[in-house]
Parts: C-alpha cells; structure tokens; sequence
C-alpha cells in the first residue's frame, strides 16, 4: 500500500514537470528552479530542458559498478557507453535524464537516474536533456529505484550492491524496498549475498548481466561453506584473460566442482571401536562416540587427552631432530 502511494505521488510529480507550461513560457526555465540556476538551463519543450552536462553532480547511492559520474571526471568511456553516444548521435536523446537542483553548488545539478546517458552527452560534448525537480532524498531515492526498476537495467549483483549503499546511506530498510521494489524477505537474500561475497570478488567479477539470482545464491554458499577463498578466487579471476563479466562468474562456479572433488578424496580410517579418523589434504581429524561400551574410553581419553597430544608432540620434535 505504501509502496503503491510513493509510486504513485512520484510518477505524478515527474509527470507534472512534462507539462507544458499554459503561460506561454516556454523559453525559460522551469519554475520550481531555485534563482541562481536560472542561467545555467537553456528550456526544451514541454518541461525538458538542455543541460550543461559539466554542471551535474553524482548523487545519492551507487547503483552501478562500472560507473563513475562527477562534475570534472571525463575519463574514457566504456564500450556500452560509446555504443549508446552513437545511438543518441544517430536519433537523438529519446529519453529525457532527471536531476534536481544542487543544495551545496548554486547553478549545479544532482543526477537522480540517467547517469549512462549523461556520461554519452558528455562524450558526444552536448548538453543533455533532462526533467529538473526539487525533489527531497526520500523521494529522489524511490524515483531512482523507480526508474531501474521500470527499465530492467540492473543486473542481480548491481541490486545487491545498489540495496547495501541504500543501507549504508542511512536509509530505512522499509525504504530500500520501496526503492527496489522488492519484499523484505528478497532484501534478506540481497544482504546475505552481500554479506558472503567479498566486496573484491564482486568487483573483480564484475556485473555480469546475464547472472541471476541462483548464480549469485550458489557462489555466496560456496564461501559460506568455505569451499572458496577470497585469496584463490582473485587469482582465478587474474588468469581469466579478456572474459566478460558473465563469463568471469562462471569460471568461479567451475572452482565449486573443482574443491568439491579434492574433498571427496578424504581417507577414514577407525583404529578401534568408536574411533573414526578422517585425513584430507587440509584437515585430520578424530570422533570419538561417547555412547555404550565406549563411553569409559571416551571419558578417560577426554581426561588424557592433552597429555597425549603433548606427548605425541614432543615425540616427533625428538624424531624430528634425530632425522
């Protein structure tokens, strides 16, 4: 119900900032612009206005992984943001950017969404065409979920990172699932991902738009369960060449099958009754039951069994040196 009025008090806002103005104005800038910023905006036709990209600013949660916006970085761009500078220099910018006027830097503006856009503007040198609206951080943030949501343009692991920086941002939990459309049981498992994936290993493997959910859920299960390492990962990754983003998850996934089949080598042996010995390639291991006729050796071994340990220590330091 919640989620349902926020959508709905937001797309009327936005909306109404694509209205023609009924006083014939047209030709300056929209109303709701504080006055210092009147001379930075050049009007559009209904509402849309032609700006400046070096006036906008980076604002609010980062959503992306593979991009950077500030008022001086031009940096080069990538290939989807060249291929999408071509688009709009062959037909036009088709949909318009929405910003909204800066607090801290008068005739400056904050990006809500349409970053990938601008940064194309910025590459072709032309102004961008954007909605200006004096929108609060609440309802700047529901419209930025709004818009990713509505335009599928997040990967899975861009909305595990784009629901950890609205946490991180001080937002209620109630507000990031507003913003990312999602029920409190998914932010769970966007958390949990988060959670277990190492913040180097998600940037190390990247987007990876063809990646869902179960993907995701499996390799953060393989590091829960410690049948991958951080460490042995990024390495991995640092052999995997000219791979994209998908193609680097997959071959971490292939890692799981690879450990899985070193631990099913593990020997066991049971010397005595009750007593069970695993050796593998990291760990050895003894269990001993404490149940039935075995109970008396289980609570005697118990009361000894730093003394043998100790003794068996010092046995092979002596064989140790002797060798």
């Amino acid at each position: 119900m919640a989620m349902g009025k926020n959508k709905t008090g937001i797309m009327a806002a936005i909306t109404a900032a694509t209205e023609t103005p009924k006083d014939g104005a047209s030709d300056r800038a929209h109303r709701t612009l504080p006055k210092g910023t009147i001379g930075s905006v050049r009007a559009g036709l209904g509402g849309i206005q032609d700006i400046d990209t070096n006036l906008i600013l980076a604002w609010g949660p980062k959503d992306r992984l593979d991009i950077e916006l500030t008022a001086v970085n031009s940096a080069a761009s990538s290939e989807s943001i060249k291929d999408l500078a071509t688009s709009i220099a062959d037909a036009g910018q088709q949909v318009p950017v929405l910003l909204r006027p800066s607090k801290d830097r008068d005739g400056h503006f904050e990006v809500i969404y349409g970053q990938r856009r601008i940064l194309a503007c910025r590459h072709l040198g032309i102004p961008v065409r954007a909605l200006i609206r004096t929108l609060d951080d609440t309802d700047a943030l529901m419209a930025k979920g709004l818009e990713n949501a509505g335009r599928a343009e997040l990967s899975y692991y861009e909305r595990v990172r784009f629901a950890q920086a609205i946490l991180e941002q001080g937002y209620s939990r109630v507000e990031a699932c507003q913003a990312l459309a999602i029920s409190k049981n998914t932010l769970s498992q966007l958390e949990r991902i988060n959670r277990l994936v190492p913040l180097a290993v998600g940037e190390a493997i990247g987007a990876a738009p063809g990646a869902g959910r179960p993907k995701w859920t499996t390799l953060a299960t393989a590091f829960e369960k410690e049948q991958l390492s951080e460490e042995g990962v990024l390495g991995v990754l640092g052999q995997s060449g000219d791979l994209a983003s998908d193609g680097r998850l997959d071959l971490v996934l292939k890692e799981i099958g690879k450990r899985g089949k070193q631990e099913r080598s593990v020997e066991e042996r049971s010397p005595v009754p009750g007593v069970q010995i695993k050796s593998g390639k990291s760990v050895l291991s003894v269990t001993v039951k404490r149940a039935g006729e075995n109970t008396r050796f289980a609570n005697w071994l118990d009361q000894n069994l730093d003394q043998l340990i100790q003794d068996s220590f010092d046995r092979f330091q002596s064989e140790s040196h002797e060798g």
